[in-house]
């Protein structure tokens, strides 16, 4: 009895657990097949994008962090060094007019151009652009077109920053691409909106970027090299300083004193004209209120009563 009694159970758990199994494995398949249709309900897409925009950007991100150029990281041994090279030099010469022309032919000569230029009666000074691997042979070459006074070379790394711009503008073309896959997979016009908003925001940063990027380029790979140029003190022939003109000094001379005498009158007209009603004026408030009339007199021995 007790052996019927116990394969009766030990059959009892069998089937049960086999039935357990069955409605486990059509559970999993009930889901499985309704899956379809709740992706095609207004909420699923909308989740189902959230979460993709979501994993791409946290992908992108995390390629940045692991980037060795990226933020706060350093340029690493054997990359070339992005430098910005900046000159001043100083000259005499003893023309303005042919140190001009042979300015603008040395400039030419190193593949450059004049971005500014300052002319004036005694001196000039002109801002070139040079070719940054030309900088050193450039300064030479300017220096020899007259008497060098002053010479001036400044240099400035700017690896790390260029790096990490490049870097993470890669970094946000990656994502634009991804964000650009995921619109043209949008169903619903709030998914449309959402991503084009992103993508919106992302094409900014693209542009903000690119255009630093671009002038830290032009900065790198050309110099500015700062020309001053100067006439010398004229002097005669054994040295010592010539004498200034008489005739010249004489004429400015009797300008300096026309010019005094001249503010000076000005001055004593302003004063009669301005000043002598100003003065009459205040003499009759003196007459109201404190003269013969006297009003604030009066009032003043009213108030004392």
């Amino acid at each position: 009895m007790k052996k019927i009694i116990g394969i009766f159970l030990g059959l009892t758990f069998i089937v049960f657990a086999g039935c357990s199994k069955k409605s486990a494995i059509s559970y999993d398949y009930a889901a499985e097949e309704s899956a379809p249709m709740y992706a095609d309900s207004v909420a699923a897409p909308r989740i189902a994008m959230s979460k993709k925009m979501m994993a791409a950007s946290n992908s992108v991100e995390r390629n940045f962090s692991g980037n060795a150029n990226g933020s706060g990281a350093t340029v690493e041994t054997g990359v070339e060094r992005k430098l910005i090279r900046n000159g001043d030099i100083s000259i005499e010469v003893s023309d303005l007019e042919k140190t001009q022309a042979a300015i603008e032919n040395w400039v030419k000569e190193f593949g450059g151009y004049i971005s500014g230029s300052n002319n004036g009666e005694k001196s000039a000074s002109y801002t070139v652009r040079i070719p940054s691997e030309k900088f050193d042979s450039a300064m030479d070459a300017v220096g020899s077109l007259g008497t060098l006074k002053n010479k001036n070379i400044s240099t400035q790394d700017v690896s790390d920053q260029f790096y990490d711009l490049q870097s993470r503008l890669e970094t946000k073309k990656v994502l634009r691409d991804k964000l650009n896959g995921y619109l043209r997979q949008a169903n619903s016009m709030q998914d449309i909106l959402k991503v084009e908003s992103e993508l919106n925001s992302v094409q900014s940063d693209i542009e903000s970027m690119e255009g630093r990027l671009k002038r830290l380029t032009s900065q790198i790979d050309f110099s500015t090299i700062s020309v001053f140029v100067s006439l010398p003190y004229k002097s005669v022939q054994g040295g010592g300083f010539e004498l200034p003109n008489l005739g010249d000094g004489f004429r400015h001379f009797v300008s300096n004193i026309i010019s005094y005498f001249g503010g000076f009158v000005a001055v004593i007209f302003y004063v009669i004209i301005c000043g002598i009603p100003l003065v009459a004026v205040l003499a009759f408030l003196f007459w109201l209120l404190f003269g013969k009339i006297g009003l604030l007199v009066k009032l003043y021995n009213k108030l004392k009563k």
